[in-house]
């Protein structure tokens, strides 16, 4: 049996799809001013995330139901379910990380996703590795290292937790680059964030009954609260839109190795907004991971 190929995408649509995975990355970089402001107020990360997901799921159903936009139903929903449940298992990994190791280490394990992402693109989809692809993919993976720091300190356990974060969120955009074709990104986002409300209820309901002891908190006061709308809307529903919109357009390699933006942005926010120290290695690596974007830019 012959094997239909894709159609090849126009510059035009590969632009978009590269400023919309951009915007994706931004917003995912915002959420250290979230969560900052609701841990201040004792929210732990499960009862951050999973009141995070739920909110981002009924401000989109309801804003659904009010323009009579139906969700996807069947396979599709099926395919998107898996999308938000790869994305929730992702930020309980990288949450949990950051609490148990520290925050370096953390982001430099989560962001080694490329790597994987890559390495499946060319071993199981056969994709030829190209030399510009390879380079970016290397130039960004460095400036994700440069920018977090060279802070090791932390547990096996820690460690674990963010490299489960990496390969759910790289399994997340391989599956819904090449599987899932957003037609309705409202309604698709939607069953996304359904799906990471789910993991959430789950690991609590698994934490209470095996007795883990793993805190649960959810947000007190109206900062509080306040802050975990921020996180829902700007860091979680925003940008998810964009990704699942654009990625399909640049490729799951592409759209991986853009996202290196996110680290970038976050560490960013700790300097600016909650005044944390910036290292001449923070600056070059951010531009590092500039100049990898900028890479895929030339496509």
């Amino acid at each position: 049996m012959q094997r239909t190929l894709p159609t090849p995408l126009s510059s035009g649509d590969y632009l978009q799809g590269y400023l919309l995975v951009i915007v994706a990355a931004v917003s995912y970089g915002l959420q250290p001013l979230f969560a900052f402001q609701a841990y201040a107020d004792d929210a732990t990360p499960l009862g951050l995330l999973l009141c995070r997901y739920i909110i981002a799921f009924v401000l989109l159903l309801t804003w659904l139901r009010w323009r009579n936009i139906a969700l996807p139903r069947g396979k599709a929903f099926g395919q998107y379910l898996i999308i938000g449940i790869g994305y929730g298992c992702a930020a309980l990994g990288y949450y949990t990380a950051s609490q148990s190791t520290s925050v370096s280490m953390a982001v430099i394990v989560m962001f080694s996703f490329p790597a994987f992402i890559t390495l499946y693109s060319m071993v199981i989809l056969k994709d030829p590795p190209r030399t510009s692809r390879l380079l970016s993919m290397v130039m960004g993976l460095a400036g994700v290292v440069l920018a977090a720091g060279s802070d090791f300190q932390g547990d096996l356990s820690g460690i674990g937790w963010a490299l489960f974060a990496a390969l759910s969120y790289g399994a997340s955009i391989i599956y819904g680059s090449h599987n899932a074709v957003s037609k309705q990104p409202l309604a698709d986002s939607c069953v996304i964030m359904f799906g990471g409300a789910v993991i959430f209820c789950i690991a609590i309901l698994g934490s209470t009954l095996l007795g883990t002891g793993i805190p649960v908190s959810l947000p007190s006061g109206a900062s509080s609260w306040l802050a975990t709308v921020g996180l829902a809307g700007f860091a979680t529903l925003l940008p998810a839109i964009c990704f699942i919109s654009g990625s399909p357009k640049t490729g799951a390699a592409n759209a991986a190795t853009i996202s290196t933006l996110e680290p970038v942005v976050a560490i960013s926010i700790a300097v600016l907004m909650i005044g944390e120290s910036l290292p001449v290695a923070t600056l070059l690596g951010g531009v590092l991971v500039l100049a990898a974007a900028i890479t895929l830019a030339r496509k």
